[in-house]
């Protein structure tokens, strides 16, 4: 059990450690902050722009277990790993100032999982940058929900579904959510496909882009957004977002 999940001080120095041991690569996106926003690069990913994975979390600073989890499953890579000859990409906290205050909102009171069309704020446009002219094979969106009583995932692919299976490989820590609908939207099992008209969703029903459907417009082939119940025992969330990741990244390996 985790003493301080709300840490950021704690958890960037668990990154700053392990990207120095692994050789990868460490920008700061929002370097005038007293709380930097990191992203962290293998070298596959500053040699090609093309295939391999997005992975995000923290961008709700009161959904922590995915910062944590996103970290744990880093530690276990070897440099040497297979999956470190893929492009890989990491946003180990998107809003730290939420993290430490344990609040959805970022530092200006904005929910920054509504405004990654907008530019104009200074994080969404260097990382808008980061990405120019990077297309990955599979992004994921690592969150959490206060009102759930188990895992869900939203699913955007231009692939055949494997939802059903990442979710089974998850629910042996977690169980599956039971409603039928989630912010009024269908959920089948605790699966909510999309496949098409996602930018009217965005703008007309969410009120902005989330990060996941920004990525799978403009970035990836495949986006996920996989939840956990805010509310349950947090050693489980981190075990159950951990096998999230594995097993969403073995689907996608050849």
């Amino acid at each position: 059990m985790l003493s301080t999940p709300h840490s950021y001080t704690d958890l960037k120095d668990r990154w700053d450690s392990l990207t120095k041991r692994n050789g990868w690569h460490s920008i700061e996106l929002q370097s005038n902050s007293e709380y930097p926003v990191l992203a962290i690069e293998n070298d596959a990913a500053r040699k090609t722009t093309s295939g391999g994975f997005y992975l995000s979390a923290g961008v709700h600073g009161d959904e922590c277990a995915p910062v944590w989890a996103l970290l744990k499953w880093a530690e276990s890579i070897e440099s040497s790993a297979p999956l470190n000859s893929r492009p890989l990409v990491i946003l180990p906290c998107l809003n730290p100032y939420g993290l430490l205050e344990n609040t959805r909102l970022d530092s200006r009171g904005t929910d920054l999982n509504r405004n990654f069309q907008n530019a104009d704020l200074p994080l969404i446009g260097e990382w808008q940058r980061l990405l120019q002219g990077r297309q990955f094979d599979l992004a994921v969106n690592l969150h959490e929900d206060y009102d759930a009583a188990g895992i869900y995932l939203y699913e955007l692919s231009r692939n055949p579904s494997i939802g059903d299976t990442l979710l089974h490989a998850c629910e042996e820590i977690i169980p599956r959510e039971t409603a039928s609908e989630i912010d009024g939207t269908d959920m089948v099992n605790g699966l909510l496909e999309r496949t098409d008209d996602i930018e009217r969703i965005a703008n007309e029903e969410l009120g902005g882009w989330p990060e996941s459907i920004w990525l799978y417009l403009k970035h990836s082939t495949n986006a996920c957004t996989f939840e956990t119940p805010s509310e349950m025992d947090l050693d489980r969330r981190i075990k159950a977002h951990r096998l999230f990741i594995e097993n969403a990244i073995l689907a996608h390996l050849p």
